[in-house]
């Protein structure tokens, strides 16, 4: 996986057929008192996988907005009439941070979402958005590891994998049917510190909306208990594979989120039992997931839905609006079906996002897209799941009403364009998402792009679109935001929105084009090569500023 441009490799030849895996699943209607569903739900740009790697969660994120207060002459359309109260920190119309502020968190070491990959970081700072990429590894597939100590000698009284099946199925009905009873039984009693915990997460899980949730083991074959996890549980049997939850929630998702744990299995004199989880490493770790870090509650509309923790609902209520106002936004500049629902997520603060993104350092990010992307069988192919919008709630609690719209539009554009596929250059994938989220403000370039406006300023502007590498881990992050979204809004005002949206949509697909295969899709829409394209744009940019 490459944790830099958020492209995926060219493709891979056809992996070996996959072993077989064992499924159960629950699902249910709302219980009285839940909320009814509301109707039918990171932009996501999608790896590849690796050849025997597993379903894995994508996601966007981005630096901060400095929030301010827009002068009335520039209010969006979109925005009531009223202006916007001046937020608790200095003004986007104001200086803009220094250099820097778009350098994303370095790739952090393996931890929580395994099969997650953080792909294309888009939130907003100065209303851009800046990327970076965090690929965890994937385990070592199955196919290329040896068996391990202990491995060879499965019992032969019982299959751990069907008793582990069976217990993961009584677990995935006790969550829908808040069977707190059923939940604990499968749990092993001797280990009281994990019953306890396992007591206090059924707590939590009971406080989330879910229609369904689903248990997978992965591969029941693929035992990934290590000499020292034995000896920890010694003498009883163990059996660790690594499982795939899948849940959904009420009214709200089309198709499910992929989660990971794994879970160790003991067989205790009472029979199989869960006795402990996360103790897989090095070759997985467990995913977090909002429930983990306390109760939750729900804001909702026909479209949207924010969960948070008690005590946010002032922070919900606002990010619900912003969601409700950026539908018609998006609708302006993206015409392709998808879902237009979205569910966003509200840590209690920074240090639960880190967990939840499995990122060492979001001091720099405003919010996070997240997608599912799975592999189908034939390894050739992907399916876009679940979405997700998680926000840094220690800086995005002190926006005001137009840097909140703002974020809220960009990221939801990137889940609006998210099944497009990692091919795409990424001043396209930033500079769309920008245009989208900034075309409901009326001010010139040199106010909506002001990083670009200084470097055209100071000699610096090489009249060159901005390398994928730019968009990461670089000073002029800010710059390669201004560059994307104004080429963005140049081909719009020249050939019209349906252009650039078939532009954008020329790149879909994993494969990274090579620089023959780029011209020829600017020829193909615009009718200009790519060298062309980007001289026009330039003195177009000099001309403005």
């Amino acid at each position: 996986m490459k944790p830099s441009d958020g492209a995926a490799p060219a493709s891979a030849p056809e992996p070996p057929s996959q072993p077989a895996t064992s499924t159960v699943m629950a699902e249910r209607a709302p219980a009285a008192g839940e909320d009814a569903p509301a109707g039918r739900p990171p932009w996501v740009v999608p790896l590849a996988p690796r050849l025997g790697e597993r379903p894995r969660r994508t996601r966007t994120a981005a630096p901060p907005t400095l929030p301010a207060t827009a002068p009335p002459a520039l209010r969006p359309a979109w925005l009531p009439a009223t202006t916007p109260t001046a937020p608790q920190a200095p003004g986007w119309w104001g200086q803009r941070p220094a250099p820097g502020w778009g350098v994303p968190p370095a790739a952090p070491a393996r931890r929580g979402r395994t099969g997650r990959v953080l792909a294309v970081l888009a939130a907003m700072v100065v209303l851009l958005a800046a990327v970076f990429v965090v690929a965890r590894p994937a385990r070592e597939p199955v196919a290329q590891r040896q068996l391990r100590s202990g491995q060879a000698n499965a019992p032969a009284r019982s299959d751990p994998g069907t008793e582990a099946l069976r217990l993961l199925q009584t677990r995935a009905r006790a969550i829908l049917d808040r069977d707190k009873s059923a939940f604990l039984g499968v749990v092993d009693r001797r280990r009281a510190s994990y019953y306890t915990a396992q007591s206090r997460l059924f707590d939590r899980m009971a406080t989330a909306p879910f229609a369904a949730y689903t248990f997978r083991i992965v591969n029941p074959s693929d035992d990934l208990a290590t000499p020292s996890v034995r000896r920890r549980y010694a003498p009883a049997r163990v059996y660790l594979p690594e499982v795939q939850a899948r849940y959904r929630f009420i009214g709200q998702d089309d198709s499910p989120v992929l989660t990971h744990v794994y879970y160790t299995f003991v067989q205790t004199p009472d029979g199989w039992r869960i006795g402990g989880q996360g103790e897989a490493r090095p070759y997985g770790a467990d995913d977090t997931e909002i429930w983990d870090a306390g109760p939750l509650r729900t804001a909702r509309s026909a479209r949207t839905l924010v969960v948070y923790h008690p005590g946010d609902q002032v922070l919900a209520a606002r990010l619900l609006t912003a969601a409700d106002n950026a539908y018609a936004q998006i609708a302006r500049s993206w015409s392709l079906p998808w879902e237009r629902k979205v569910v966003i997520l509200v840590p209690r603060d920074q240090h639960e996002a880190e967990r939840l993104v499995g990122a060492k350092d979001l001091s720099g990010v405003a919010a996070v897209s997240s997608s599912s992307i799975e592999s189908v069988r034939t390894g050739a192919d992907e399916r876009v799941l679940g979405n997700r919008i998680i926000v840094n709630t220690t800086n995005i609690k002190f926006y005001d009403r137009l840097n909140l719209q703002v974020v809220a539009t960009h990221e939801m554009t990137h889940v609006a364009t998210r099944k497009l596929g990692g091919g795409m250059p990424m001043y396209l994938v930033e500079g769309f998402a920008d245009y989208s989220a900034l075309r409901g403000i009326d001010a010139p370039l040199s106010i909506t792009r002001p990083a670009l406006t200084k470097h055209v300023r100071q000699g610096r502007f090489d009249d060159t679109l901005p390398a994928d590498d730019l968009f990461r881990g670089s000073n002029d992050a800010a710059v390669a935001y201004d560059q994307g979204s104004s080429f963005c809004l140049w081909v719009a005002r020249t050939y019209g929105n349906a252009k650039l949206q078939a532009l954008y949509r020329s790149f879909a697909g994993e494969g990274k084009p090579t620089s023959f295969e780029q011209d020829a899709r600017f020829r193909r829409v615009l009718g200009i090569g790519f060298e062309t394209a980007e001289a026009r744009w330039a003195a177009w940019v000099r001309r403005q500023l």
